[in-house]
């Protein structure tokens, strides 16, 4: 995983640059390919903004967080990230298993007796 840091208007600490480390390292659990993590630190009109881009595979994800606290708009930024990739996670899983079925949709559920579904009483009359 790379991760390019660019600070604007804003005094570069290494405080800064692990937390946002530490951050971004959680993208790892959700996608298992190398992904470049760009994330841009600034301060405009009082407000502390950040925007990450994670060019991962064919995707590329972006967010951005705007706060008066520099480590709220990480946290949020990071948060807005993580619900891309938990999406797109759940897309190719979702796509893999259709596929699945449709490939063995003879074989699934042979093992199984039919049932019929329940026709309700018989009036007698």
């Amino acid at each position: 995983m790379g991760l390019n840091i660019t600070f604007k208007n804003i005094e570069s600490t290494e405080a800064i640059k692990a937390y946002v480390e530490k951050k971004t390292s959680k993208f790892e659990k959700y996608i298992s390919y190398p992904m470049e993590i760009h994330a841009i630190l600034s301060v405009s009109r009082g407000e502390h903004v950040v925007e990450l881009t994670c060019h991962a595979e064919y995707h590329d994800m972006v967010a951005t967080a705007k706060s008066d606290d520099l480590y709220a708009s990480i946290d949020q930024a990071v948060v807005k990230i993580e619900n891309q990739m938990k999406k797109e996670r759940e897309k190719k899983k979702g796509h893999n298993a259709a596929h699945k079925m449709s490939r063995h949709g003879d074989k699934f559920g042979q093992d199984l007796a039919p049932e019929l579904p329940h026709q309700g009483k018989a009036k007698a009359r």
